[in-house]
């Protein structure tokens, strides 16, 4: 059986949910993805199958992009990073590094987050994706 690639939301206000539609329709028919954020955050009108567990994107993607639905809070303002979505933004994180350890992911693809809005909204202590992850992993080093 093929497993997903989880690609993460990151920030809300920022591209990365076009970035997920526009991976969508060019990858729909190549590589199965679903993508872990709050679905009121995509473009308007983008096509979307919810799914409970990764191995619904396969048959999902066709028909739509494969959401698993992670409740962020209020609404998005492009271009406004909104520190209230920063545990979510966190979550998501956390979520794909358990589907990909657990098996039931292939990998994960970050997504841009707003460093300042996860600092201003979690106290997030790192400094980017690479050492948030590192510490998901237990890893001490890394590049």
């Amino acid at each position: 059986m093929t497993r997903p690639v989880a690609l993460t939301c990151g920030e809300p206000a920022g591209i990365g949910p076009e970035i997920a539609v526009q991976a969508w329709s060019a990858l729909k028919d190549e590589l199965p993805f679903f993508w872990i954020g709050d679905p009121a955050h995509l473009p308007e009108g983008t096509p979307i199958e919810e799914i409970t567990q990764p191995a619904d994107a396969v048959s999902a993607m066709p028909r739509g992009l494969p959401v698993l639905p992670l409740d962020l809070g209020p609404s998005a303002t492009p271009g406004k990073p909104n520190p209230a979505h920063a545990s979510g933004v966190v979550a998501a994180i956390k979520t794909a590094v358990r589907l990909a350890r657990d098996g039931q992911a292939s990998s994960i693809c970050t997504a841009p987050i707003s460093k300042k809005a996860l600092k201003d909204g979690t106290d997030f202590p790192y400094p980017g994706h690479t050492e948030f992850l590192a510490h998901l992993g237990g890893v001490d080093d890394v590049v």
